[in-house]
């Protein structure tokens, strides 16, 4: 005969990790804290699991121990997820969806949403002081755009580009990254980018991807202490920012097709943009990041 007090224990606790597994990516959104929505889907993995073993057990479909069947169902969990990514991956390639977009200077006056945390990023940027050097524009597909903003100190060695990505629900997300040259030759790179990229960079960058931090001071804070210890001579650079950026997406995008991480252009309709390889990388990068928090470098 079965406990009651376990069966509303375990009831009690599946309504908890059901209600986490809802509550903790709304709160990551709202609050910038990335670490909750990672959170949340270890959660959702979990609870999956749980209540797959649990139905196995209640309607008599097999007789093997609890945790086998917890196991197999946190394996299905990221069968079917995988299966999913793939989908997504393959669609992407196929797509008309440009993974290296060229921005232009946005002239619409539409480059910061009315938010108040975007308010108060704008007043950090002056504390630290930062001058606003150019807002840009890159169209992904009609009706959907990236915003990015550029920042530069006072003595022009760093550059902060605030990247606002559209989300489902019609608002926007920000994601940082700190730019420095070096008299070596180096560009030193810190960001938060949480989408997952799965491709090469050139020898000569040197970053650092920390999707976790999602605080600009904390963000700053890193790049800085990344160059101490570097013992490095920053730099500055004359092109402008719009300039900068559509070269680096030139760089990116020419590198990556020679090392097979990209079809080259004259068969895109026959093969899609990514190769076989660069779908292994950009799905591995995907469950790193969305689980780990870890991109590939």
């Amino acid at each position: 005969m079965i406990d009651v007090t376990v069966v509303q224990y375990t009831l009690f606790f599946l309504a908890v990790l059901a209600v986490l597994a809802v509550v903790l990516p709304i709160l990551g959104s709202r609050s910038c804290i990335p670490l909750f929505p990672l959170l949340g889907r270890w959660i959702r993995w979990v609870l999956f699991g749980v209540l797959f073993a649990v139905s196995l057990k209640h309607f008599d479909l097999s007789y093997r121990a609890d945790w086998v069947h917890f196991v197999s169902g946190l394996a299905l969990w990221f069968i079917l997820e995988t299966s999913y990514n793939w989908i997504a991956i393959k669609a992407l390639s196929g797509s008309d969806l440009p993974l290296f977009p060229q921005f232009y200077v946005n002239t619409d006056g539409d480059e910061w949403p009315a938010d108040q945390r975007y308010i108060e990023l704008r007043e950090w940027l002056r504390s630290e002081d930062y001058k606003h050097l150019s807002s840009l524009k890159a169209e992904l597909f009609a009706g959907m755009c990236l915003r990015a903003c550029v920042y530069e100190s006072s003595d022009s060695f760093t550059r902060i580009q605030i990247l606002l990505m559209p989300t489902r629900k019609g608002g926007s997300a920000a994601s940082y990254t700190v730019r420095t040259r070096t008299q070596e030759g180096q560009c030193v790179i810190t960001d938060n980018l949480s989408l997952p990229y799965g491709g090469y960079y050139p020898s000569s960058w040197n970053i650092c991807r920390k999707p976790l931090i999602g605080s600009p001071r904390r963000l700053l804070s890193l790049h800085k202490n990344r160059l101490i210890r570097m013992n490095v001579q920053a730099t500055g650079t004359e092109d402008s920012a719009v300039e900068e950026i559509n070269e680096q997406q030139r760089i990116l995008e020419r590198l990556n097709t020679d090392t097979g991480f990209l079809v080259p252009r004259h068969l895109h309709e026959e093969e899609g943009k990514i190769t076989p390889n660069g779908r292994y990388r950009l799905w591995k990068e995907m469950w790193l990041i969305a689980y780990l928090g870890k991109p590939i470098l």
